[in-house]
């Protein structure tokens, strides 16, 4: 999968150093959401991703929750340069534990995060999507 992705990237695209900010975040989110840290997310995602995960952290009503990241994988897939932004696609994989008395299960989703191509502000998370 990664190999299609490879003639999109620029040769000039810190791979390595995305990957690592792509799994801390990745991280970092999970950890919010559990806590119901809205300040927290916002500062790293877009409103429209912003709005989708407040609905569901909303809908718990207070329920606790704890996320285990079991293991962690990431990968580059495509970046783009839009119109005024650039797109990062990263696909993550790997083992995530929801209930501590339950084995962890395996997990796929594509992360896009977005930039505006002026240096406004940072890399922000604006779509998640599961992979099948």
């Amino acid at each position: 999968m990664a190999a299609a992705g490879v003639a999109s990237i620029p040769a000039d695209f810190d791979v390595e150093g995305f990957v690592r900010n792509a799994k801390v975040n990745f991280i970092r989110l999970q950890a919010a959401n559990d806590a119901g840290n809205l300040d927290d997310i916002r500062e790293f995602t877009a409103p429209e991703m912003f709005a989708e995960i407040k609905l569901a952290i909303d809908e718990r009503k207070g329920a606790k929750q704890t996320t285990d990241v079991v293991q962690l994988n990431a990968d580059v897939i495509d970046v783009a340069e839009e119109a005024n932004r650039y797109v990062v696609t990263v696909h993550f994989s790997g083992l995530i534990r929801e209930d501590d008395h339950a084995p962890a299960e395996a997990f796929a989703e594509m992360w896009h995060m977005t930039k505006p191509r002026d240096g406004s502000r940072g890399w922000v998370l604006s779509g998640i999507q599961q992979v099948q």
